[in-house]
């Protein structure tokens, strides 16, 4: 799935997690969560909220993807980017994305159909956090599998290209697309039970005597677990799926 230089042996640092590596994002979701609960809450402060808390989804995804590429024997050196190399990469993939959710909403905009074009403006935000319609869950699922092959180019010593990842998701879309539909359904699924786990928050929300940062707190809590579990779906679906498109390329090619 991805290379490295043959010349340089991988060694894979140890993390202080131990076997909870599925912790390892936790740091970067909670700062994503926390920044989103900012920038809803203070429209003075709601741009460079939004930019901080994209950042950290991305670092997040970024984790994630590598633990999800050494679980399903690949090979990655993600997990060995400094954190300069990490927001280095974090300024090129962003504002391509953005471009790309410009785009989107702009030409759907155009479509009598579609009720909400500006949904697909959250297209990145809802790798991890719930959207509001199921188009937009679709629009996630294929971002997501959009930015996976943009952060994988960096495995490869390429810089990020949004219009190479399009060209690797057509080359693999037999697999891919399946995967991206999955994903769109897994978060449909979602949705239903966070709406159920939000309407018993806000019984507790309801209830007096309850100290509002208790209320705050727990709020956040829900919407960070809801984050985590669907941040580590999206991403095992779309590694394993490109993973069984790379082995079946292998075995396609003449010995």
């Amino acid at each position: 799935m991805t290379s490295v230089a043959a010349a340089r042996p991988l060694v894979f640092p140890s993390v202080s997690f131990g076997p909870f590596r599925l912790l390892e994002a936790v740091p970067w979701l909670m700062l994503a969560s926390s920044m989103r609960f900012l920038a809803y809450g203070n429209a003075l402060l709601a741009g460079p909220a939004l930019v901080v808390a994209n950042v950290a989804l991305l670092l997040a995804f970024v984790i994630v993807v590598w633990r999800m590429v050494l679980i399903s024997d690949g090979r990655s050196e993600l997990g060995l980017l400094g954190f300069s190399q990490q927001v280095s990469m974090a300024r090129r993939v962003l504002p391509q994305v953005l471009l790309l959710l410009i785009a989107a909403s702009l030409v759907l905009g155009l479509v009598p159909a579609v009720a909400e074009p500006a949904q697909l403006m959250f297209g990145f935000d809802g790798i991890a956090f719930d959207q509001a319609t199921h188009l937009g869950r679709l629009w996630s699922a294929f971002v997501a599998a959009l930015v996976l092959l943009m952060v994988l180019q960096v495995d490869e010593a390429m810089k990020p290209s949004l219009l190479t990842a399009a060209r690797q998701f057509a080359a693999r879309a037999r697999w891919l697309v399946p995967a991206v539909l999955l994903v769109a359904g897994l978060s449909m699924l979602l949705h239903p039970l966070q709406g159920w786990g939000r309407g018993l928050v806000r019984l507790v929300w309801l209830q007096e005597g309850i100290p509002t940062p208790v209320k705050s707190g727990i709020y956040f809590c829900f919407v960070f677990l809801f984050a985590t579990a669907r941040l580590w779906l999206t991403v095992a679906v779309l590694v394993l799926a490109l993973r069984q498109s790379y082995r079946a390329q292998a075995e396609s090619e003449p010995a």
